[in-house]
């Protein structure tokens, strides 16, 4: 099936020239400056600090996340109860929009990686080399968080937005938990069988 768009250059130009969409630039946002000082607040921290600054994200996630997603899940079970056929449509659709986020996923995936990554790394360094200087400290931040400015630009140049950014890499530990938990309680279900 062809792409009408991609083909017509008269569709093209009468929508460019028609429908101006202006975004603030997403340098300017308070979420880009939330998620830089956050960033530097875990670059700078120690590993506890790191660990209860982390915690708090989960808390946070938890707090939105949990009563939404109950709220949605009751919803969408009984439109699926009392319509069944809605619920391959439902299906459908879901998929489709979840295809778009697919290619924004790998470069999100990676800004979370060094949002956490990079100031674990720096906080081992630390812990194996005692009585650094402070000035190494601050530059090491310095450089951190000027790596995730750029990284953050490259992200809103290819249609990411601040504010689901933010969500997105803040929200990270507690969907890492989340995928863990059931696991574990797997296990000590099929442990406290064996036992019996």
């Amino acid at each position: 099936m062809k792409n009408l768009f991609e083909e017509s250059d008269f569709l093209k130009t009468t929508i460019r020239k028609n429908v101006t969409i202006e975004r603030k630039p997403q340098v300017n946002t308070i979420w880009h400056w939330v998620l830089l000082i956050l960033f530097g607040l875990l670059a700078y921290g120690t590993m506890t600090q790191q660990l209860l600054l982390i915690a708090l994200f989960v808390v946070i996630a938890a707090i939105v996340k949990g009563p939404l997603m109950l709220l949605w899940g009751a919803i969408y079970s009984a439109l699926i109860a009392f319509f069944p056929p809605l619920g391959l449509l439902l299906s459908i659709v879901f998929f489709l929009i979840n295809l778009g986020t697919v290619a924004k996923s790998w470069r999100i995936s990676l800004t979370s990686a060094y949002f956490y990554l990079v100031p674990l790394i720096g906080s081992i360094l630390r812990a194996v080399i005692k009585n650094e200087p402070t000035y190494a400290v601050l530059v090491f931040v310095a450089v951190s968080v000027l790596g995730l400015h750029f990284l953050l630009h490259w992200l809103y140049k290819n249609n990411s937005l601040s504010r689901s950014l933010t969500w997105s890499i803040i929200s990270v530990p507690y969907a890492i938990m989340i995928m863990l938990l059931p696991t574990r309680f797997h296990r000590l279900k099929s442990t406290k069988k064996l036992k019996f």
